[in-house]
């Protein structure tokens, strides 16, 4: 009996599994509980594929730097102030005014700047978003620009509109993930009966009102099935009110894939951390000592930045400036958190590993016995 069902059964729970894997092309820090929970207790891993743990009630969502830096001068694909390790550094480096750029396009998952390719997409940086920030800047004075480029990064580290969503999603979708829950154990159970082979290994009269029973059990998971789809379908119409195509595709995918829909809380979580900064997310949704740990990691990157020696100084002007204008938001956020950060008490040295050691490097941390030294990423040491 285990052999007619286990083809059957494995494509099941092989697509129930595939549903919990995301990623792409490049690294992404994602955030994610397998348990639920509303309070601040997510992981963050770096990667650029994730699984993510097979539990209905799991919740799940991406976040990344700009691959760009926005100065009032203009714009690189070098960026500035990122979170991840190592940053998302370019294969090429271009550069652009505010007033040369002339079309801004979508290619294949990457921004196209007059022709040229700058990088690559993201929720934080489409060609459109893009496209529209560099027309009202262009014709505006330095100060202006600094003033409108401000506010837009302003919304990428604020922290407390997204952790109401957040919470207001999980609070919400507590009775979906249940019910997906209540699903997959009644599935799993029925899995495990039919591998086993059970009908030989219980007596004839429990495996024929077992069998007889199969209809009822049958109807009630397609019953708990249709009860699913109409619950997320109006969760994500009030989390996601103008996202009428995406739901419409999510829907159709789950209605004739019935393993994708016990998982729906993932779809309703995935979208809320779009184009906000890393350490913004942490701050409202990780574990306190991982959202230190990514705050430490962009407060370092903003004081001590990766410059090769052959970076244009076009470059280095604008990742400069860009640093510049982001540091009073950033150490704006930091103030902002629970309990908030002090940059001093993020930046202290760290404790002596090793009695020959007397330096450090302040951007990665490793330690070194000679203090004239530089670290491989050519920052200059600091005395233990």
């Amino acid at each position: 009996m285990s052999s007619e069902w286990w083809s059957i059964l494995a494509v099941f729970w092989g697509l129930y599994l595939a549903d919990g894997l995301r990623g792409g092309r490049r690294d992404r820090l994602f955030f994610h509980d397998w348990r639920g929970g509303r309070r601040r207790r997510g992981a963050v891993v770096q990667t650029s594929w994730f699984f993510t743990p097979p539990a209905p009630a799991a919740w799940m969502l991406a976040a990344g730097d700009l691959p760009a830096s926005l100065a009032p001068e203009g714009l690189t694909n070098w960026p500035s102030v990122s979170a991840a390790r190592p940053p998302p550094l370019p294969e090429h480096i271009e550069v652009f005014r505010w007033e040369d750029i002339r079309r801004v396009e979508d290619r294949m998952g990457r921004i196209y700047i007059n022709d040229r390719r700058f990088a690559p997409s993201t929720p934080g940086l489409t060609a459109a978003s893009l496209g529209a920030l560099a027309r009202d800047l262009a014709p505006l004075s330095s100060a202006a620009r600094a003033a409108r480029l401000g506010t837009w990064h302003s919304t990428r580290f604020a922290s407390a509109r997204f952790g109401r969503r957040l919470q207001s999603a999980l609070l919400r979708s507590r009775g979906l993930a249940f019910l997906n829950t209540t699903q997959a154990v009644l599935l799993a159970a029925a899995t495990a009966y039919l591998l086993l082979d059970g009908p030989a290994r219980v007596s004839p009269e429990l495996r024929d009102a077992l069998a007889g029973a199969s209809p009822a059990f049958l109807g009630v998971c397609a019953g708990l099935h249709f009860i699913a789809l109409a619950w997320f379908y109006r969760l994500h119409r009030r989390i996601y009110p103008c996202a009428g195509q995406e739901r419409a595709s999510l829907l159709f995918t789950a209605f004739f894939v019935p393993p994708q829909a016990l998982r729906l809380r993932l779809h309703l979580t995935a979208g809320l951390a779009a184009g906000l900064h890393p350490m913004a997310v942490a701050s409202a949704c990780a574990h306190p000592a991982v959202a230190r740990d990514l705050a430490t990691a962009t407060l370092r990157d903003l004081r001590w930045p990766l410059r090769p020696v052959d970076l244009p100084s076009t470059v280095v002007t604008i990742v400069r400036s860009a640093s510049t204008l982001l540091e009073p938001i950033m150490l704006a956020a930091l103030e902002r958190q629970t309990p908030p950060l002090s940059p001093n008490s993020l930046l202290a040295s760290p404790p002596r590993q090793s009695a020959e050691a007397c330096a450090y490097c302040p951007r990665c941390g490793d330690e070194f016995t000679q203090p004239g030294a530089r670290c491989p990423h050519g920052v200059p040491l600091a005395r233990l």
